[in-house]
């Protein structure tokens, strides 16, 4: 079981009372009063100050994505560098209460928030001469360290000190150089187009906006036709024009790509395709799809093995490394 949105903004209402480590963080609110949250399909996200700096605290919203901020952050720890911020794991951060009213524990991410403005301000600041050399020296910079963000935008840039600084890095990957290359031409373009530069058409985007769907408690975007909500009795598929497609029967699920998305039951993680049927039945730990490769990541009883992209299992469990 995981933490609740309720759960996460009366935690950032009540740090003394709720977390481990933070407890003098303070939520950035609007005008409510309430904690400003933003969500995908696997993060919870909130502003806070803490120890007099600025971050990004993140609430995991399934196993799957907790597990890949693992990966992710046990090689940025070996990293020596200045053109990513720090971004880490706080174990067992967030303390809560179950519907019984026993006390659970839910680890959180946090990353340093740098100074300065976002990617669309930039240009108020900065020359686009300047601004493109910067995207240049970051991708450079990018590839000396085999990281690719893999959802690099102009949301998770900040313009700091006359530099880019990626952040939000939960589908980082590395050993993989040149994957954000098709995204720093987006970028590029985008520069180009805010300082007035020559007109270029915009840039395709990792999703498919469309206009507002009504009677669900949030909605994700539109891929690969299918958008996912959440109802009351669980998250589920809509197409485009807000008609069900596959019922809301999940705890949590992901977003399609190459027909295929991540879901959680009461009984574990599985795959599904974009009827609704299970290529990998929900009872594993952690069952997480690369769309790049076609294949399937799946954890049980701590041990990993790998599935192909219809569900067959390619390896005995414990052959693959965390």
């Amino acid at each position: 079981m995981t933490a609740t949105l309720q759960t996460f903004t009366r935690a950032l209402l009540t740090p003394d009372l709720s977390f481990r480590t933070l407890t003098d963080a303070r939520a950035v609110c609007g005008a409510d009063g309430l904690p400003q949250l933003m969500r995908t399909t696997r993060f919870a996200e909130a502003e806070i100050t803490h120890d007099g700096r600025r971050w990004l605290l993140f609430l995991p919203l399934s196993p799957a994505a907790l597990y890949g901020v693992e990966r992710v952050e046990s090689r940025l720890r070996k990293l020596r560098t200045d053109c990513l911020t720090e971004y880490r794991i706080l174990p067992d951060e967030l303390l809560w209460y179950d519907t019984t009213g026993k006390p659970c524990r839910t680890s959180l991410v946090i990353e340093h928030l740098p100074a300065g403005c976002s990617f669309d301000e930039a240009p108020g600041c900065a020359s686009a001469e300047e601004l493109l050399r910067a995207l240049d020296t970051l991708q450079q910079a990018l590839r000396e360290l085999h990281f690719s963000h893999n959802n690099l935008r102009a949301e998770n840039l900040r313009w700091a000190a006359g530099r880019f600084i990626p952040i939000r890095y939960h589908d980082a990957r590395f050993d993989t150089p040149g994957r954000d290359d098709e995204a720093f031409g987006q970028l590029r373009e985008r520069i180009l187009q805010c300082t007035g530069g020559p007109q270029v058409s915009d840039a395709a985007t990792p999703y498919t906006a469309l206009r507002p769907l009504d009677g669900h408690r949030w909605t994700s975007h539109l891929f690969e036709g299918l958008v996912c909500v959440e109802d009351d009795a669980g998250y589920g598929y809509v197409d485009a024009q807000n008609r069900p497609v596959i019922a809301p029967r999940f705890r949590w699920a992901g977003d399609f790509h190459e027909g295929r998305a991540e879901v959680e039951t009461d009984t574990g993680m599985g795959l599904i395709d974009k009827q609704g049927r299970y290529i990998i039945p929900p009872e594993y730990e952690i069952v997480e799809y690369d769309p790049a490769e076609s294949v399937v990541r799946v954890r049980q009883h701590g041990r990993w093995a790998l599935y192909d992209y219809l569900g067959r299992r390619l390896t005995e469990f414990g052959a693959v490394e965390p």
